[in-house]
């Protein structure tokens, strides 16, 4: 069977804060992929490898926020029902 993939944009409309959940309906699994920074002045991106080298590790870890539009509940909804209704099927 095909996966079902459906895209979320925040209220904010940044890129940047899009999540991306895929139903494989065969193994009854929801896959999320979120997007982190990404920093793109090339001195920032020295400093954090040299940081993640040396064994810096944030205490808080590497958070945004994301902001779910009213319209797309209805969506996240029916992926949510299916993984449900299929791991009843498989007691």
């Amino acid at each position: 069977m095909k996966m079902e993939t459906e895209f979320f944009e925040c209220a904010c409309h940044s890129d940047e804060h899009t999540l991306k959940f895929s139903y494989d309906p065969e193994d009854n699994e929801l896959y999320t992929s979120v997007y982190l920074c990404q920093y793109r002045n090339f001195f920032r991106r020295v400093w954090v490898a040299a940081r993640y080298v040396l064994g810096y590790r944030s205490k808080y870890g590497h958070w945004d926020c994301f902001i779910m539009q009213p319209d797309d509940a209805e969506r996240l909804r029916s992926l949510l029902d299916k993984l449900m209704a299929g791991g009843a099927s498989r007691r």
